[in-house]
């Protein structure tokens, strides 16, 4: 048992070595693009102030310029956090790390279905390996005093 349990530390601690991100131009930073972003997004508040009360489905149906820059793909039209997890966490991390708090986060939050069932699935993991540890702690110790 002791080799078995020394076995899968080893393992484990293999395993969290050789995990990486996956995505690391995630976090990269170009300035000139932001700027060329926040210069274009300037230029529609200052239409926008211009023009007070015209609306975006009034911009579209004439054609203007700035407009476009909002139907353009993850513009604001697709900006839809219904079926986003929450605060970008998966509803298993959530359900695994914080049990019935992480359920109740990803419900409130995620309002999707499919991550609330993912958290459900993550607490069980959890109890399931508090359980299994605490089990294998008192066999361990009661093995050695009795």
């Amino acid at each position: 048992m002791k080799r078995t349990l020394i076995l899968f530390t080893a393992l484990v601690f293999l395993c969290m070595g050789s995990a990486t991100a996956g995505n690391a131009g995630l976090f990269d930073y170009d300035p000139i693009a932001v700027e060329n972003e926040m210069i274009q997004l300037e230029a529609l508040e200052d239409f926008v102030k211009a023009n007070p009360g015209v609306t975006l489905d009034q911009m579209i149906r004439s054609e203007n310029p700035l407009a476009s820059m909002v139907n353009q793909p993850y513009g604001v039209t697709d900006f839809n956090l219904t079926n986003d997890k929450a605060l970008g966490i998966p509803g298993f991390i959530w359900g695994c790390c914080l049990s019935w708090v992480g359920i109740l986060v990803v419900y409130l939050v995620a309002d999707d279905p499919k991550e609330t069932r993912s958290a459900i699935i993550g607490c069980v993991v959890n109890a399931l390996l508090s359980g299994g540890s605490a089990g294998a702690s008192f066999i361990l110790q009661s093995r050695y005093y009795y």
